[in-house]
């Protein structure tokens, strides 16, 4: 009996240790601990506090993956201050990080941006790595006075690797009105306060590591993520922003509106005008708003050097759009739809709404594209710069009709095409309908042909959404509520034989619908391909039904002809 307990003590071990085998694999790296603390001081100076603890799995992690870390600040209004930087071995030794192994470079975004090039990113390269090794890394930015207009925070917190702990630790004047969310995460704040200081802690415990699934969103529903801001509102934040943009009748802008203008009669083609100079005459800094202090340069500046950030641009695009008459207002997409606590570190995207000939316009200043807004306005907020009015937007049209009519030889296929898209997946300024050709050399082999059927370049068989995994644990946005109808005409001539058999079928389900039919009459044989989708957003329950629809719209079998040479 004894010898059976042990036998089953034994076992039981080994399956343990296995256990935690399989967990240790199942990662690169697990956070210990990972603390950020957000100081906001009565005179408006700022300190952000960064404390990790981070151990080591695998050789991926310690060679690639956390080697180095990244921290951006500008040094005219910034200080930056490393508490402790080291590594602990598995064995207890102690590695500080020596005084080489601190970087400073100028950050990637800021490459080709010569008014930027002051902006600093330490690299920290992290010493004495080995498997099972912990980085301890600390460190501060502090922010002077006047320099960020106010304590605004956006984070999502899960990471690349486990989290054991997690904490947001926010301190601020009691008098100071925090708002703030904490979504798909259930954590209350513990508060205190001292001395006329309030003290904020939220704790989030063993945090899986973010998906590695691609179209993961916090904007799907199911994302942790964090805001605090001590902006009142969003239209105070909002304003912050939009008070440095361009008064109208400036000038300047005018006197380059009509120079851009001249000869164009109405304001559509005045639009496109302007949009053309903002892309192609400025070229695109990758910097983001929080980068550049929620700063904007002077409209000569950005003229002058030919290049500004997203911000800069759409302060040009908006002013020259004014400048010509055309009624135009700058607005802000945000990356979620938290409760409240929405500051300037939660937008997506400036963009630009604007009225021509009767029509709306939402422009982005890098493309004759719909802005994001435009598919996601009614999804996430949007609101106005000037004001802070929450907008609202007529769903796009992602229709898709195509029809085909391919005349064969043994040698070449020739394709006559007349489409009809939406809005949502053509540029601005194009026309819904269109017509033109194509054709495709036939190669012969063991005397038979493969015809290729064509179909719209926007269309989802051509996007990795129709190669995706067989499982998802997140929700998933489609681009569109997709529907793309394809009809194909095919005049066989004499010598030559559809030799693809006769189909119809029809794949139905919750999440939508595909037909694939193909019909034989004579020297003709007509194909149709049709997909239509319910809905954008599918969580992962209905995952497998779209996958299905998808992974059969996707097949290149659905898109080839085989026929036989007599």
């Amino acid at each position: 009996m004894k010898i059976m307990n042990k036998i089953n003590k034994s076992t039981l071990l080994i399956c343990l240790l296995l256990m935690a085998t399989s967990a240790f694999a199942a990662s690169e790296a697990e956070y210990k601990k990972l603390a950020k603390t957000y100081t906001l001081n009565a005179d408006g100076s700022q300190e952000y506090r960064c404390n990790m603890e981070l151990t080591l799995f695998t050789h991926t992690a310690m060679n690639g993956t956390y080697g180095e870390s990244f921290i951006v600040y500008n040094p005219e209004y910034q200080e930056l201050k490393i508490h402790s930087s080291y590594t602990k071995q598995k064995d207890g030794n102690i590695i500080k990080t020596p005084d080489n192994a601190f970087v400073e470079v100028l950050p990637h975004s800021a490459a080709d941006a010569p008014a930027y090039n002051h902006l600093k990113e330490m690299v920290v390269v992290h010493t004495g790595l080995e498997l099972g090794a912990t980085i301890y890394l600390d460190y501060s930015i502090l922010t002077k006075p006047g320099y960020l207009p106010a304590l605004d925070i956006y984070d999502e917190p899960l990471q690349s690797s486990p989290v054991k702990e997690y904490t947001y630790t926010i301190v601020l004047p009691e008098s100071v009105q925090l708002s703030y969310t904490l979504q798909n995460y259930k954590a209350k704040p513990a508060t205190q306060v001292s001395n006329g200081t309030k003290t904020m802690k939220w704790t989030l415990q063993n945090l899986p590591a973010a998906s590695r699934n691609p179209f993961v969103s916090a904007m799907n529903g199911d994302i942790p993520f964090f805001t605090a801001t001590t902006f009142v509102s969003e239209k105070e934040a909002l304003n912050a922003l939009y008070k440095q943009f361009n008064p109208q009748n400036d000038p300047q802008l005018e006197g380059i509106a009509e120079s851009i203008c001249e000869n164009k009669n109405k304001d559509t083609e005045k639009l496109e005008a302007i949009l053309d100079y903002v892309i192609n005459n400025l070229d695109n800094s990758q910097l983001s708003l929080a980068e550049t202090g929620f700063r904007l340069r002077p409209v000569d500046d950005v003229i002058n050097t030919a290049y500004g950030t997203a911000a800069e641009k759409i302060n040009i695009l908006s002013g020259l759009l004014n400048a010509a008459g055309i009624q135009a207002e700058p607005a802000a997409l945000y990356r979620v739809n938290a409760e409240k606590g929405c500051g300037l570190n939660a937008i997506s995207e400036l963009f630009v709404i604007a009225q021509a000939d009767g029509k709306e316009y939402l422009l982005t200043p890098t493309s004759k594209r719909m802005a994001t807004a435009g598919s996601l306005g009614n999804i996430v907020p949007s609101f106005k710069l000037a004001n802070g009015e929450r907008l609202t937007f007529d769903a796009p049209d992602t229709d898709i009709n195509y029809k085909v009519d391919i005349t064969l030889t043994p040698e070449k296929a020739e394709n006559q095409i007349t489409s009809q898209t939406g809005n949502a997946q053509r540029p601005y300024f194009s026309e819904d309908k269109a017509s033109g050709s194509s054709s495709q050399s036939l190669k012969v082999k063991n005397g038979y042909v493969l015809v290729n059927l064509p179909d719209a370049p926007v269309s989802l068989a051509n996007s990795s959404f129709c190669r995706m995994n067989s499982t998802r644990k997140e929700n998933l946005r489609m681009p569109c509520k997709a529907n793309e109808q394809y009809t194909y005409t095919v005049h066989i001539p004499e010598g030559m034989e559809l030799r693809t058999p006769a189909v119809n079928k029809t794949i139905s389900n919750a999440a939508g619908q595909v037909i694939y039919s193909i019909e034989k009459d004579g020297n003709t044989a007509k194909i149709t391909r049709s997909l239509q989708l319910s809905k954008q957003l599918y969580t992962p329950a209905e995952y497998k039904d779209l996958r299905t629809l998808l992974t059969e719209w996707g097949s290149t079998d659905n898109k080839i002809l085989l026929l036989s040479i007599l």
